[in-house]
């Protein structure tokens, strides 16, 4: 199973191909299908034997790829939730291949060093003070809720006689927000700021 055979080898020389092709064409808009469109179409593809590598890919590439909205397609104005370059489609394929785990410095070291320069580039750009810092987490649910809550409690062990706080964020923010602000505490000339209404 860990083992870089011949097999392995044909079928990364078909997931290659097929990444290049993606990368270099126009990406295809694609739609959504029903579950039980696509059963007729693949069947059960969770079987004991397994459908096998080229299989999988072929079914993905052929079916499911096809099932889905490409996120980077000029026509597609919602959920929006990247818009990697060319360069970072990449190199995700080098950070997977790479097996890499960047959630402590013991095991991810240079993963932490890249990602802490990234976040002092925008710290510098925001112009936050040196103190500044922070993490990059995948998705904006339980990442944003987390960030919130320890950073109200680090302001709030800072700033012990502050008695509200002002948040510029846009409607597009996530519930989280809103979920993190002790609403009923906050006092009549508290502002809290946002775009437009957070739904």
């Amino acid at each position: 199973m860990h083992e870089f055979t011949p097999e392995v080898e044909a079928l990364a020389a078909e997931i290659l191909k097929y990444s290049l092709e993606r990368l270099k064409d126009d990406p295809p808009l694609d739609g959504p299908r029903s579950a039980e469109d696509l059963f007729k179409e693949v069947g059960n593809t969770i079987t004991a034997k397994g459908l096998g590598g080229h299989e999988a890919l072929h079914v993905f590439t052929n079916v499911l790829a096809k099932a889905c909205i490409s996120t980077d397609h000029p026509r597609n104005l919602a959920f929006i939730p990247s818009a990697p370059s060319e360069y970072a489609n990449l190199f995700d394929l080098v950070v997977g291949a790479s097996s890499l785990y960047g959630g402590s410095w013991q095991e991810g070291a240079g993963a932490v060093f890249a990602e802490n320069q990234a976040i002092k580039w925008l710290i510098d750009i925001a112009g936050l003070p040196q103190s500044a810092g922070g993490v990059f987490v995948q998705g904006g649910t339980m990442g944003n809720l987390s960030a919130l809550v320890v950073a109200r409690d680090q302001a709030r062990k800072t700033h012990p006689d502050t008695q509200c706080w002002v948040i510029a964020c846009s409607a597009e923010s996530h519930s989280s927000i809103t979920r993190s602000i002790p609403l009923p505490s906050l006092k009549k000339d508290c502002i809290f700021e946002e775009s437009s209404p957070i739904s």
